[in-house]
């Protein structure tokens, strides 16, 4: 019995020596553990700049969380909540109203659809007209025919417009203004210049009372017929004041004139015919040139040539190129509408 409480009393003591041996080796490691952190760390103190990037750098955080949640929210809605297919559909409902036919009234719906867009609406492309350019080719076979067989007469009249040697050459030849190069050469002279105020009537859009090639054809023979008149008219004059000479050089220069402005005409035809309607105003003006240089240097050679040899009143000369020069011109710009 005493040796029972002997070994309680030893068990007692060794538990207690343990525990406290523990209690003060974990005391002992946890004042080492503050000594040194107090030692290593010191208490750090923050200002206000600092506190307000924290607080917005946890703010935008938050509000970043929160909208992403809307997200999710709205997506969660969008994919669970299935739309109402009873619905109202707008767009179908008005392309039914649109294309639907009321009453029966075909004419009606069809009239809807007549406006086009200018992307698809069509314009008759512009052409030219099919016999002027045959017409032309008829021109050409005109001057290929004085060119090869009246080489000889063609030439002389294209030097004798600069020349007077030449020109004296040809007024001594009686017969020359009854040949035949003449005729083909007054032809032309006619036809190219009533082609050239048919094109500019029609670039002009000019309406007469005859349209076409016989329109054409009358202008052609209205321009032969008004410098035949002129011609007969000089003539005329020259019997009534016995200046037969000077009326028959006055009249080879107005003819050499004439000729080399058909001539000179001809390309000018041909590249308004078959050129764009956007380059005509280049080939008028340039025409309006080539009339003006023509009859000013006929006009001042035929002055050089009368003045030199005979001696009259200036105020017959002004009289006769209003009369018989300006006046035949400006009749033409009249018809023309310029």
């Amino acid at each position: 019995m005493p040796v029972k409480y002997l070994l309680l009393l030893l068990f007692t003591v060794f538990s207690g020596l343990t525990v406290f041996s523990q209690v003060d080796s974990q005391a002992t490691r946890g004042a080492t553990t503050v000594e040194a952190g107090s030692v290593a760390r010191q208490p750090a103190y923050r200002d206000s700049a600092s506190i307000a990037r924290w607080m917005l750098r946890r703010d935008s955080i938050r509000y970043a969380r929160d909208s992403i949640r809307a997200v999710a929210d709205s997506l969660n809605l969008a994919s669970v909540k299935i739309p109402d297919p009873k619905r109202p559909n707008l767009f179908r409902d008005s392309l039914v109203r649109y294309y639907m036919v009321k009453g029966v009234d075909f004419q009606g719906w069809s009239r809807r659809f007549t406006k086009l867009s200018k992307y698809e609406e069509g314009r008759l492309r512009a052409k030219g007209e099919l016999w002027v350019v045959a017409f032309i080719f008829v021109l050409l076979m005109l001057f290929a025919v004085l060119r090869n067989a009246f080489n000889k007469e063609l030439s002389a009249m294209i030097h004798a417009f600069f020349s007077n040697r030449v020109l004296g050459q040809i007024n001594k030849e009686e017969n020359f203004f009854n040949s035949w190069p003449f005729v083909f050469l007054y032809l032309l002279f006619g036809f190219t210049i009533g082609m050239f105020l048919y094109q500019c009537g029609k670039y002009f859009q000019l309406s007469y009372g005859y349209s076409g090639v016989s329109w054409f054809f009358r202008l052609s023979f209205i321009v032969i017929g008004l410098y035949t008149l002129k011609i007969i008219i000089i003539k005329i004059l020259g019997f009534l004041f016995d200046a037969g000479k000077i009326v028959k050089e006055y009249i080879s220069i107005l003819f050499m004139s004439y000729f080399n402005l058909a001539l000179l005409f001809l390309p000018i035809v041909i590249a308004f015919s078959l050129t764009p309607a956007r380059f005509a105003p280049y080939y008028i003006y340039l025409s309006f040139i080539l009339i003006g240089f023509i009859f000013f240097f006929q006009f001042l050679r035929a002055i050089t040539n009368i003045l030199s040899g005979y001696r009259f009143p200036k105020v017959y000369l002004f009289i006769y190129l209003c009369a018989l020069e300006i006046c035949p011109l400006l009749i033409l710009i009249k018809a023309l509408r310029f």
